[in-house]
């Protein structure tokens, strides 16, 4: 499935079920398969705001856009009746995110040979740290050590280009998302 469906039929779905996982326990909460037979990834809300922002970029219609302005309406609908839980589920996911994130650092400082090739992918938990602290009314425990990975990240840093699709750029700008520009050496 392209990119842009995938994130489509992720939203839909989410949004779709988002009342529910907002009350519930879960942090990963499974998603209904789409008519389409394919599996979706397990639903969270950094997951939720960062399809939201791809699909930003894919909106190359007034169709789309609309579309797109419809899910960010529900959203935010929902973020203001359940504040409480929505900033809970954002902490929470924010720690599990948050540990992704220095694991794979820790990796790559041990052994770069073996993990700078994964970068582009593995930067997707720090993308979700910067959306999910958005949602945060103080920053979360985490913000000094995740401050302290980035300045190490920074002396390993060679910036450049956008490492991912350029269809994102603009959805992704290099404040604050300068980790996207460039590469580890």
């Amino acid at each position: 499935m392209p990119a842009r469906e995938t994130d489509l039929q992720f939203v839909k779905a989410g949004v779709e079920d988002l009342p529910a996982y907002l009350l519930s326990k879960e942090l990963f909460w499974p998603l209904s398969a789409p008519k389409s037979g394919y599996s979706l990834p397990r639903f969270t809300l950094g997951g939720l705001l960062a399809a939201l922002r791809r699909l930003q970029a894919y909106a190359d219609t007034p169709a789309k856009q609309a579309e797109v302005r419809d899910f960010e309406r529900r959203v935010d609908a929902l973020r203001s009746s359940r504040r409480v839980a929505w900033e809970n589920k954002a902490a929470h996911e924010f720690g599990a995110r948050f540990r992704l994130w220095q694991n794979y650092l820790s990796d790559l400082r041990q052994a770069p040979d073996n993990h700078a090739d994964s970068y582009a992918h593995e930067v997707s938990w720090r993308v979700l740290l910067e959306l999910l602290a958005a949602e945060l009314p103080v920053p979360p425990p985490e913000s000094s050590a995740l401050a302290r990975l980035d300045s190490a990240l920074k002396s390993r840093w060679r910036p450049g280009e956008f490492i991912w699709a350029r269809e994102l750029k603009p959805v992704f700008p290099e404040q604050p998302f300068w980790y996207l520009y460039g590469n580890v050496r």
